[in-house]
């Protein structure tokens, strides 16, 4: 079963490319619906910076087996040969005969492991959990999209040689870093409509247009220099130069990138134009298909970009055919009695029953409930924004996890999608969702690079730290 074994693969060896991630240019497909709601805690970069009398871990005696030390938690050298050898035979795969060598691998993916175990320490200190109901739908919706039942994923899993358990807990902490990064990310975004206006006349102009991407990222340090602005831009460069002499852009991706795609040849698949900053999209639009970009500055470091290919096609969006259960939350004792009904719904729906009867039973929206939470083909602008970013990440067939907007818990189920021509009264839906899609990308780069230098990170092995290019 090769699909599942491409799920597993993306799940174990790139569990922290499959986020946003450490770059402004990363595709997002979450299978994950956002948390049911947003917390008001503030992270404070400075409580995780480890004072000069910071405690060893308790398991210092086998230091000798410890390769670095994040907060105060550590990451072994066996917990990265197993992630090394896991995304190795995956590149094998992408890009036969184009592995960078060992030592180069394990610098990478150790600092994909430290930004990970960064963030699952932050969710946990904010008190973010990943109840039994969303981890279960979460299943469901992976063993669906490999038309098979939740025990024969199981089953399936086992015959290949995966652990379930594995599998199970890389998929909680993905699910975890998935909610964090929305609350301290995407729930701080707040868009003008004036400038939402402003977007969508420059959106009519590059609507169809998208990129296939490869790209190469060379991070700035926290409140650089003018010094190491000018020793990462010499850096870049020299970058740069080697591609143009001729060398492998997926291996120089794989070696110097800092981006999280790095370790699939700086691959960012296909990109629409409107969400990219402007300046890159001009600059993408002069090149030709295998051509490599200049050296572009970006807010937190400097990129490179190869133009594999370009599209322009006639402007559509994409409809979804969706079904809703509404439950009036409240506050208080309503909103406890509502999220109680909505796990009991999450189970019957584990264990089999049609999400149109239990719309029936239960849905409080009169206009859809007698019709098995029926809404029939949604376009741009129908619902709140954050009920059609769920709708659009869910694969047809699945079904998210309860959505808290406002007094109401929504559980959505996708039934279909398909693309339908942009017309003028979309234009400012659509242009709200890629303009709020670009500064996600951008803040999310600025948000992991703060949590990252405010973390207390001590890399024991010499051969694993950072090195020049």
């Amino acid at each position: 079963m090769p699909r599942i074994r491409l799920i597993i693969a993306l799940l174990l060896a790139t569990f922290a490319g499959n986020s946003l991630a450490a770059t402004p240019f990363l595709n997002r497909d979450s299978l994950l619906a956002p948390s049911p709601k947003a917390r008001s805690q503030v992270y404070s970069e400075r409580s995780a910076v480890a004072p000069a009398n910071t405690p060893p871990p308790d398991n210092l005696d086998y230091l000798d087996k410890v390769v670095a030390v994040v907060n105060d938690q550590i990451i072994t050298s066996l917990q990265l040969s197993q992630r090394v050898d896991a995304i190795k035979a995956q590149l094998e795969k992408q890009n036969p005969g184009q592995l960078p060598s060992d030592s180069v691998l394990r610098r990478q993916v150790l600092q994909q492991m430290i930004l990970q175990d960064v963030e699952l320490q932050m969710a946990r200190r904010l008190g973010l959990e990943v109840d039994q109901g969303t981890l279960d739908q979460a299943i469901a919706n992976i063993a669906q999209a490999n038309n098979l039942t939740p025990d024969q994923l199981r089953q399936a899993l086992s015959q290949q040689g995966e652990s379930w358990e594995q599998f199970v807990d890389t998929l909680k902490d993905r699910i975890l870093v998935d909610r964090l990064q929305q609350q301290e990310v995407e729930g701080r975004i707040h868009l003008d409509k004036d400038e939402i206006k402003t977007f969508a006349h420059q959106l009519k102009e590059i609507a169809g247009v998208s990129f296939e991407l490869q790209q190469i990222f060379l991070p700035l340090p926290a409140d650089p220099s003018p010094e190491a602005v000018t020793e990462v831009r010499r850096a870049a460069q020299q970058v740069h130069e080697k591609l143009e002499e001729g060398a492998s852009f997926s291996r120089l991706a794989t070696e110097v990138s800092a981006a999280q795609d790095a370790l699939q040849g700086g691959r960012l698949g296909w990109v629409k134009a409107a969400e990219l900053p402007s300046a890159v999209s001009q600059i993408l639009l002069k090149l030709k298909p295998g051509q490599i970009s200049p050296v572009i500055p970006g807010p937190t470091g400097f990129y490179i970009f190869k133009l594999l290919d370009t599209r322009h096609e006639t402007p559509t969006v994409t409809e979804v055919k969706a079904a809703m259960i509404v439950l009036h939350a409240g506050k208080g004792l309503q909103e406890q009695v509502a999220q109680s009904q909505a796990e009991d719904i999450e189970r019957s729906l584990q264990a089999g029953v049609s999400f149109s009867d239990l719309a029936r039973r239960y849905s409080q929206d009169p206009s859809t409930a007698t019709k098995g939470g029926e809404l029939g083909w949604v376009g741009p602008g129908v619902l709140p924004d954050l009920l059609e970013r769920t709708l659009l990440s869910l694969q047809p067939g699945n079904v998210s996890s309860p959505v808290q907007v406002g007094g109401d818990i929504y559980i959505l189920q996708s039934q279909g999608q398909r693309q339908a021509p942009l017309d003028d009264a979309q234009m400012e839906s659509v242009a709200r969702m890629q303009l709020f899609n670009r500064i996600a990308r951008e803040r999310l780069a600025e948000w992991q690079r703060r949590i990252r230098d405010g973390a207390y990170v001590k890399i024991l092995d010499p051969s694993l730290r950072s090195q020049d290019v």
